[in-house]
């Protein structure tokens, strides 16, 4: 097993910074940097082989693709790329039909709240899904989804306060009322174990930059096998046109969620993201994972300890853990003068987000807890 101290070493921010902001941008390790290079060196030198370049650059998508669904639990061909987590969560909004009278259901806190241009010019209903004390009750939403309901949107981790949904719990109630479960898990992929079959999740868009600590501008969405036929692509391009008169390319098969990609993706992002997948997989999630919730419960201790107001549940195992703070963004602000990288906000009352990965220790919490402490 590599030691905490060499996987360090292959993110050289570490030698300056106490790292604690997962949740806003990730940090790079060199070998997804050396992901860039790689496709910057092969297009600089137009060194393809026998091949065009654009071939490679396909191949390579596809042999990624695998990857990812390999990570998260699915089949490749229930993977597309996007651009970004909303992109994602867009395709599935403008994909559904809607009928006026239809609802959607969703979290208060949602990052993309599932009220959009489509949703409001069909009629749709937005039902919000109220926190208390940080937390978001099952029965609660139970009262709000119902046969009209359509979409249940989630984020797996909050990005405000951490809150950790169960999401086959979710599954279970929306598929109970003929509606699909909406995931957003670009909060939690990278940082935790996942399995969206296991979960019964139908859609999950997830953007790498942050805890698979991958490239910005590429992102790919989950689509249910079940789910695809009856989901509409909302843009049309070269790679999935449907014009049946004289085009140089083979269509994009109906029954794959590759259909949702209709033009030239970051082909860069590729190159970055098999990279980050490979490190994390080499390192194993079960080990990411467990450092990520000591970390993130010995930081939940300290800050008890010297009696900050948690707003992040108590037990709850996710990369994320906030307190309530007057001033938080200068605190932040302050702390990052002295290379301790939080998020400070002044929403919801003001709150300092901390969000850990398996390379922070514990020495990393104390450095923290004692510049705010």
């Amino acid at each position: 097993m590599v030691t905490i101290e060499e996987i360090r070493k292959d993110f050289p921010a570490l030698r300056d910074w106490v790292y604690l902001d997962n949740a806003f941008v990730g940090l790079m390790p060199r070998q997804v940097r050396q992901g860039y290079d790689l496709w910057a060196d092969e297009w600089f030198s137009f060194d393809v082989g026998n091949r065009t370049i654009l071939s490679g650059w396909l191949e390579r998508a596809e042999r990624v693709r695998g990857m990812i669904a390999a990570f998260v639990g699915v089949s490749p061909r229930e993977i597309a790329y996007t651009m970004c987590t909303g992109s994602g969560l867009n395709i599935v909004t403008n994909g559904t039909k809607w009928k006026k009278g239809d609802n959607v259901v969703f979290p208060e806190w949602e990052h993309n709240p599932l009220e959009t241009y489509t949703t409001r010019r069909n009629g749709v209903e937005s039902r919000v899904w109220k926190p208390v004390k940080g937390s978001f009750d099952v029965a609660d939403l139970e009262k709000l989804v119902d046969d009209r309901t359509r979409l249940v949107q989630v984020s797996q981790v909050s990005y405000v306060n951490g809150f950790r949904a169960n999401l086959k719990e979710l599954a279970d109630i929306a598929h109970a009322h003929g509606a699909k479960l909406l995931v957003d898990a670009t909060q939690a992929v990278g940082a935790l174990r996942v399995d969206y079959k296991k979960d019964k999740a139908d859609y999950v868009s997830v953007a790498p930059y942050k805890y698979l600590m991958g490239p910005a501008g590429l992102a790919f969405l989950y689509v249910d096998s079940e789910s695809i036929e009856g989901l509409t692509p909302d843009r049309t391009g070269w790679k999935n046109q449907i014009w049946e008169g004289a085009h140089a390319e083979e269509p994009t098969p109906s029954d794959t969620a590759e259909k949702f990609e209709y033009g030239t993706i970051n082909f860069q992002g590729v190159y970055a993201l098999e990279e980050s997948l490979k490190y994390l997989n080499s390192i194993g999630m079960d080990y990411v994972e467990k450092r990520v919730l000591d970390t993130t419960g010995y930081l939940y201790k300290r800050l008890d300890e010297i009696g900050k107001e948690l707003w992040t549940p108590k037990g709850n195992k996710s990369p994320v853990v906030s307190y309530m703070q007057n001033g938080a963004v200068d605190l932040a602000e302050r702390l990052k003068k002295r290379k301790i990288k939080v998020t400070g906000r002044a929403a919801h009352g003001g709150h300092i987000r901390v969000s850990a990965h398996f390379y922070n220790t514990r020495g990393d919490v104390d450095r923290l807890i004692e510049a705010v402490g």
